[in-house]
């Protein structure tokens, strides 16, 4: 049979070369003598005048590709005058379509994350509104104490508290799920996750054992994770074993959203902004108050939206009747 590599080497040659008779090998004696390479032949240097060359290295333009005006072909002031002009009439291009950006990082492990959550939880949302004003006057009174003590006293303190009251009441929310065993785990603890906004994105730091601080106490520390969560400075032991989270949207604006659980928790908590509005109270009449929206997302495989409704509604009940807190 033929060689596959003679068959090859003759397709590639075509009939003539493969038909052409096998020439002996040559000696070093009769081998031809390499010829020298070829001197690359020098550019055309341009005519031009001058200063039409001082110009145009003023201008930055090549000379190539200025075409002269007059029939002796040189380049004239004139010429490379018209050619930066022409250039300077051109349409700028136009900007591109898209940018592409790395997707990494944590921006990744967020995406990661989320996907997790989506394709296990049973996302399901429950909104309702709250009269914040006796806590909007509560704090305001409370605000010269908190700063004598070096504090900045926001909302969230309050919050916490009022979310950790309707926790005891309501345990299923305070839990997590081990898909792996087919457990929920109730937890005893309060481990309150508070989101917070960096340049990288989304992440949320932890209050552990949130049951057992005071308002100033959890104010110093939502703060101190928020502000080492900006600097890229949280530790591992900062991010894990929350059991239930907030994210404080109110901030930024808009009316109420849908927050994305927390995975393997079970709920997470929306806080929206609090805005003055007019409000028709039980004698029919009209005043305004500090009112706001939260919003409860929650795992429909857990717990039910009767369940979740009960715990909203006493999680307002703390927030508007605040000596209950006391109690």
């Amino acid at each position: 049979g033929e060689d596959p590599a003679q068959l090859d080497l003759a397709a590639l040659l075509g009939e003539k070369a493969a038909a052409a008779p096998e020439a002996p090998p040559a000696t070093p004696a009769e081998a031809a003598p390499s010829a020298p390479p070829e001197a690359p032949s020098a550019p055309e240097r341009v005519r031009a005048t001058p200063a039409a060359r001082k110009l145009a290295r003023e201008l930055g333009i090549d000379l190539r590709q200025v075409t002269p005006s007059k029939p002796s072909g040189r380049i004239e002031k004139a010429d490379v005058r018209r050619f930066a002009e022409a250039q300077k009439a051109r349409p700028a291009p136009a900007p591109a379509e898209a940018q592409r950006v790395p997707f990494r990082g944590l921006r990744r492990e967020i995406a990661r994350r989320l996907r997790i959550s989506q394709d296990r939880a049973v996302h399901t949302l429950h909104v309702d509104e709250a009269d914040l004003t006796r806590l909007v006057e509560l704090r305001q009174r409370l605000l010269p104490m908190a700063e004598a003590e070096g504090v900045k006293l926001s909302y969230l303190p309050f919050i916490v508290k009022a979310v950790i009251a309707a926790l005891r009441k309501h345990p299923a929310f305070n839990a997590t799920v081990d898909d792996e065993r087919n457990e929920i785990l109730l937890h005893n603890t309060y481990n309150i996750g508070i989101a917070v906004a960096t340049d990288q994105g989304l992440v949320v730091p932890v209050i552990h054992h949130a049951e057992q601080k005071g308002l100033l106490d959890l104010a110093r520390e939502i703060a101190d994770k928020a502000q080492r969560a900006r600097e890229g400075r949280l530790t591992l032991e900062d991010v894990e074993g929350g059991t239930f989270s907030i994210t404080n949207i109110g901030s930024i604006g808009g009316l109420f959203s849908f927050p994305v659980i927390n995975y393997p928790q079970v709920a997470i908590l929306g806080v929206h902004r609090i805005q003055k509005r007019p409000v028709v109270l039980e004698d029919d009449r009209i005043e305004v108050r500090h009112m706001t929206y939260f919003s409860l997302s929650f795992d429909h495989r857990v717990t039910d939206g009767a369940q979740a409704a009960y715990f909203m509604n006493d999680l307002i009940r703390y927030l508007e009747t605040l000596e209950l807190l006391m109690l």
